[in-house]
């Protein structure tokens, strides 16, 4: 089979490879429909330190995906075979993965949340990276004693997944965006409270929201100016949760007496870390808490244009400088 594999200097090249014909324990042969590039599949590649890079046979690239379970190994339910999934190869660093990035992928099966059977799995190519972060850091924060959110890139992808989370969990939830065009978007996904940075009175609505909604759980994946901007202002006995930093390399600056002024305490999130995704059992739990809820908009993969193999150059570009995500489709696709 055709499949998109990293060389030793970590470039891509396209290759013929042994394609699966039998599943090995635990896991599932998928038949690839289509696999979403996200950002971290451009980290990996570029700038990840080789020991965090997850492996995959053949050195086989890509980390999410859609398609349809053809073959289920031993200790997998019969009931998934011929299903459609999301998959995300990354929740579990199995040594037999075979990644996203070919005709027929092999993956756990604690990595693919079931998809139902009318969908078209292209909407899903990229959608369980996004929805599990804010799933499982919603855990974390409830398990540190918090009630609701305040989000600082509402339109991001996993922004977007984490009001998605709230509306359906019933978390009170603020949105930060830059401008009128994000508020408009998340209001037609049913977002009641958004701050537009613009706004005059964006820090004054900030500091007034945040107390009345006790948002104290701050999810951010932003950094930089914008976190600086807002500290001041935030709930007290706030936590921010660092998972990203769209806001570029703009060091964060505030003197000490803040966070005891104000109580706050700064962590770092990862999925991987998080007991959502370590513990297996409530991994499992996670799967199938998405399952129900996957359909809502909020999920959906924002698709930008699609690319065969051969133009995987020209699509890693398209990712770095277009708003929807680069979809790479299988052969025949060209």
């Amino acid at each position: 089979m055709k499949a998109i594999c990293t060389t030793p200097g970590r470039d891509l090249e396209v290759r013929e490879v042994p394609a699966p014909d039998k599943p090995v324990a635990e896991h599932m042969l998928i038949k690839t429909d289509a696999s979403a590039i996200n950002p971290g599949d451009i980290a990996f590649l570029k700038r990840a330190p080789l020991g965090q890079v997850p492996t995959s046979l053949y050195d086989i690239w890509g980390v999410s995906g859609a398609g349809t379970v053809i073959a289920v190994g031993e200790g997998v339910p019969m009931s998934r075979l011929g299903k459609k999934v999301s998959f995300y190869r990354s929740l579990i660093n199995a040594g037999e993965t075979i990644g996203s990035w070919c005709e027929i992928a092999q993956m756990h099966h604690l990595t693919c949340v079931t998809l139902p059977d009318d969908i078209d799995p292209i909407d899903y190519s990229g959608s369980l990276v996004n929805s599990i972060t804010p799933y499982a850091f919603w855990k974390q924060a409830q398990q540190d004693q918090h009630r609701g959110v305040l989000v600082t890139a509402g339109t991001s992808a996993t922004g977007i997944a984490m009001l998605g989370i709230a509306l359906a969990y019933d978390v009170p939830i603020v949105s930060i965006v830059r401008d009128t065009t994000g508020w408009q978007e998340l209001t037609a996904l049913g977002a009641k409270k958004i701050l537009v940075q613009t706004d005059p009175n964006f820090d004054q609505d900030l500091a007034t929201v945040a107390e009345e909604k006790k948002t104290t759980a701050i999810f951010d994946g932003v950094g930089g100016d914008l976190l600086n901007r807002i500290m001041p202002l935030v709930a007290h006995g706030s936590t921010v949760y660092a998972y990203g930093y769209l806001g570029g390399g703009a060091p964060v600056c505030f003197h000490s007496s803040m966070l005891m002024a104000k109580s706050l305490t700064i962590r770092n999130f990862s999925n991987f870390g998080s007991q959502a995704v370590q513990d297996r059992q409530k991994l499992r739990a996670a799967l199938d808490d998405l399952a129900d809820i996957i359909t809502m908009p909020h999920f959906k993969t924002k698709r930008g244009e699609s690319f065969g193999y051969d133009r995987i150059e020209y699509a890693l570009k398209y990712s770095e400088t277009n708003h929807g995500k680069a979809i790479l489709m299988p052969p025949p696709y060209e």
